[in-house]
């Protein structure tokens, strides 16, 4: 989660507020799931009082802004933390302790956020501002693929993909609930491959792997319960008759 979070506070950067405008924070229930799964309350007030509250145990402490560090000072009464703006809005408040790489507070505004759940809300955000979709993998995992502002849900060989906000590694990823494989490289997907089955007038299954998902095409290959099919003529029910050398094919035949 700490990989997450630095990596999407990063690419929302320009989307950040400040509390400079110290409306954003003052008055507002924030709160936060501390590391014991319990929630915090926090009320920042104008005067610079600070209430807590936690399993209704109230402590009054004090908060004060550095605008020339961009940090905030939070006083709990026990103990003062230093802690840096990472990403400001009106309904999150993402704060890094200071002197530390990811070392994170992540504060909700329960009048926007009412379950609380400030990650899902940073993950739609930026799903939003950089017009990314999405799919679920065999691997159980969630492919996160950048679109061009002109894309809508249809990605392309040139996009790039992410895992959780993370770059990934090179290799083939397969749609759990589709045909498609996605290869990617340097993050980026250099080919998608459909992979469509049809039967032979001989009552055979094939398997071509195509890059359209409406038709097969010379150098595709071609499979059969997992391995290349043997050199030969197809006669395809519903398309042309394919000759298939070395696991590929060779010719597309009308008759």
């Amino acid at each position: 989660m700490k990989v997450f979070l630095q990596n999407t506070v990063r690419s929302l950067k320009n989307f950040s507020k400040s509390l400079e405008k110290k409306s954003i924070l003052v008055d507002k229930p924030w709160a936060l799931i501390d590391s014991d799964l319990e929630v915090q309350k926090l009320i920042f007030k104008k005067n610079n009082e600070l209430i807590l509250s936690k399993d209704g145990q109230v402590k009054i402490g004090k908060w004060d802004y550095f605008p020339e560090a961009k940090s905030l000072l939070i006083d709990r009464g026990d103990d003062k933390i230093l802690c840096n703006e990472a990403f400001i809005d009106d309904a999150v408040l993402v704060l890094k302790m200071d002197g530390t790489s990811n070392n994170y507070f992540v504060l909700a505004n329960e009048n926007i956020i009412p379950d609380l759940d400030a990650y899902a809300y940073l993950k739609k955000l930026r799903y939003n501002n950089f017009n990314i979709t999405t799919r679920k993998l065999i691997s159980g995992e969630t492919l996160e693929i950048i679109q061009d502002q002109s894309q809508w849900d249809n990605p392309k060989v040139g996009n790039y993909v992410t895992i959780d906000a993370e770059l990934v590694s090179d290799g083939v990823y397969k749609s759990k609930s589709t045909n498609i494989k996605y290869y990617v490289d340097k993050s980026k997907i250099v080919s998608i491959i459909h992979e469509v089955s049809y039967k032979t007038k001989n009552g055979f299954e094939i398997m071509v792997e195509q890059n359209r998902h409406n038709s097969y095409a010379k150098g595709e290959l071609v499979w059969s319960n997992g391995m290349q099919v043997a050199d030969g003529e197809y006669k395809v029910i519903g398309g042309r008759n394919i000759v298939v050398k070395e696991g590929r094919i060779v010719k597309r035949k009308i008759f």
